[in-house]
């Protein structure tokens, strides 16, 4: 067999697509590896050098207040772009799309003029640009998702965390001495970046109809701005609930073992990224099947990684050391979290697609209003455990509204509710038989 023999048997066999997939993926993988890996360990790293509760209010601007509020500040448009472009193919309503970023930078003027006159405090003016930069990151990273550029769309998802990383390393050679000021300080920063491009992507574009397109936009995307900002209210409260309840240290705690059990996000964001465009044009049948893989997947990854992680981490983290037998239980919800977090955010852009987000809404505000009321109502017996367990409950159940969703319009997802019902089951027999 000589060597055109050997080479016409590899490129007809599956190795081939296998070799031609990573090749054409390279970039992206050494990206996302880089990206995403300091998107997992810039908090972990921080819970090292912080206080508890300085951490705590880290967490809480970062993704908890400052998560939240970017899709009420999005206004749902970032959602629309795959929708007219890839869905609809209306091209010429993309220039209306470059007056978005300038409303996002009058709130981020507004936000530093309250900051300088005191009429908001630093937890808050963290949050806000916080906001500002994820709002930001978010619209143009899905404009680069929606044709394909990946690598570069992942850099820019993860880019406050790369700019905090950059702010570790100055901590830790003490050229600034580490402070919730120091890092405000830092992000504000970053967010003069963001306020630059908008203007400059805006002088810069076709202005004609430009009004009238994003109109166009605003209209369709108002759902959309529900939608997002419901789903980011169920999925990312977390934080918020948890210092309401009890304080800085418990956000701390919640967002330290919640960073821990994203270590599952990080392949969902491969798929995510990847396959993104996908998401938006195969049938809901085959997603089905991919997805319940998936999901079953992500649980059994998460179990193992809850079980094995105490090997690991007690050599490499004090704060796991201190916090993790006051807080396995709450741990252990999280790392089931990770599944029906995933799964929501998957679903999401389905209902997206088939335009659904108008129904979805209506059962997502009853969901908020059922769950509020119930830690509203059991607010004085309610341990940390409990809440934990009681976000996660609400997750699932949004999933379950979403299936509904697309059900009453023929859309089944059966395997993928069934492996996200099984492994709800096994977490909730697991948790109060502990």
């Amino acid at each position: 067999m000589n060597n055109w023999d050997i080479q016409k048997i590899f490129y007809n066999s599956g190795f081939s697509k296998i070799f031609l997939f990573l090749k054409n993926q390279f970039w992206f993988f050494i990206s996302f590896a880089v990206s995403k890996g300091l998107v997992f360990l810039t908090p972990l790293l921080f819970a090292e050098i912080l206080s508890i509760e300085s951490f705590g209010i880290l967490e809480y601007a970062l993704s908890g207040l400052g998560f939240v509020l970017n899709t009420l500040l999005n206004l749902g448009v970032p959602g629309s772009y795959p929708y007219f472009i890839l869905k609809k193919k209306k091209i010429n309503v993309r220039n209306g799309f470059s007056i978005h970023p300038l409303w996002l930078l009058l709130v981020f003027i507004v936000n530093t003029i309250l900051y300088l006159f005191k009429a908001v405090d630093e937890q808050i003016f963290l949050a806000m640009n916080i906001a500002f930069v994820i709002s930001n990151q978010i619209f143009y990273s899905i404009q680069l998702k929606s044709h394909e550029k990946s690598a570069l769309a992942v850099v820019l998802d993860s880019g406050v965390y790369l700019v905090l990383f950059v702010s570790y390393i100055i901590f830790k050679l003490k050229l600034v001495a580490i402070s919730i000021p120091a890092i405000n300080c830092i992000i504000f920063l970053y967010g003069i970046y963001y306020a630059f491009l908008g203007v400059k992507n805006f002088s810069k574009a076709d202005k004609k109809n430009i009004v009238v397109h994003y109109k166009l936009i605003l209209r369709y995307s108002k759902n959309l701005l529900i939608a997002s900002f419901l789903i980011f209210l169920i999925t990312s409260s977390g934080r918020i609930v948890v210092e309401w309840f009890f304080g800085f240290d418990e956000v701390g705690i919640y967002g330290f073992y919640y960073r821990l059990a994203a270590i599952v996000v990080m392949v969902h964001q491969i798929i995510n990224i990847t396959y993104f465009k996908k998401i938006y044009t195969v049938k809901p049948q085959i997603l089905d099947n991919y997805f319940a893989g998936f999901f079953a997947f992500i649980f059994s990854f998460s179990i193992v990684f809850y079980y094995s992680s105490p090997i690991v981490m007690n050599s490499l983290s004090t704060f796991f050391r201190e916090t993790y037998s006051d807080n396995s239980a709450v741990f252990f919800i999280l790392s089931s979290q990770m599944v029906v977090w995933i799964a929501s955010a998957l679903n999401s852009n389905i209902i997206d697609r088939e335009n659904l987000m108008k129904q979805n809404n209506i059962r997502f505000i009853i969901l908020v209003v059922v769950f509020m009321s119930i830690l509203l109502l059991f607010k004085a017996s309610m341990t940390f455990e409990l809440v934990a367990y009681t976000l996660y409950s609400s997750i699932f159940i949004a999933c379950i509204i979403q299936y509904y969703s697309l059900y009453k319009k023929d859309i089944y997802f059966y395997k993928s509710a069934v492996v996200l019902f099984v492994s709800f089951t096994i977490t909730s027999l697991m948790f109060f038989s502990r």
